[in-house]
């Protein structure tokens, strides 16, 4: 993948010199508390999906700052099929700045015509509309919700929500622009 620029920020892949700052972002257990990465707990557990996942994964991103060249977090797709579902995460110092946002109106282009997914999916745990504020932000759909799941410290139970975009969809919002 080559490199994608936003007015703020620089969507590349993952480095090895990313290394020491994206193992701060997936051990922090707040920032990864809802995300695929939440049973990653060691540096050993760290090195692992660092090497086997984030390197060399033409659906994972780094997310850096443009002025600071500072890798504030990482955006990426897993295939399900023709579906990308979505997982992201930023830096806590990172959060409220419309960062993800911004970044996901320039990957779902990238999604439909380099990584040819028919279909964006992005899941989230009630317990944190704010993903679900981002996701709509980013021109995805209000699914409601897909699932629920209970919370192993205190044994409540939550619902898993979902957004999507469509290929077509994004299709009729890009001419939709164009046409302004």
């Amino acid at each position: 993948m080559y490199q994608i620029e936003t007015d703020r920020l620089i969507i590349r892949p993952i480095q090895a010199t990313d290394y020491n700052e994206l193992r701060e972002i997936i051990l922090d257990p707040i920032v990864v508390k809802y995300t695929r990465y939440r049973e990653v707990k060691t540096p050993d557990d760290f090195s692992d999906i660092f090497k086997n996942h984030f390197l060399n994964n033409a659906s994972t991103f780094g997310i850096e700052i443009k002025v600071s060249h500072e890798l504030i977090g990482f955006y990426e797709f897993h295939a399900e099929d023709k579906t990308g579902i979505l997982t992201y995460a930023l830096a806590q110092n990172s959060w409220g700045k419309g960062y993800v946002a911004e970044v996901g109106k320039a990957m779902m282009s990238y999604s439909f015509e380099n990584l040819n997914f028919d279909r964006i999916e992005a899941h989230y745990a009630s317990l944190n509309p704010r993903s679900g504020k981002v996701m709509a932000k980013m021109g995805m759909q209000d699914l409601g919700s897909i699932d629920t799941f209970e919370v192993p410290e205190t044994g409540e139970i939550h619902q898993v929500m979902a957004y999507v975009l469509t290929k077509d969809d994004w299709l009729i919002k890009s001419q939709q622009k164009r046409a302004i």
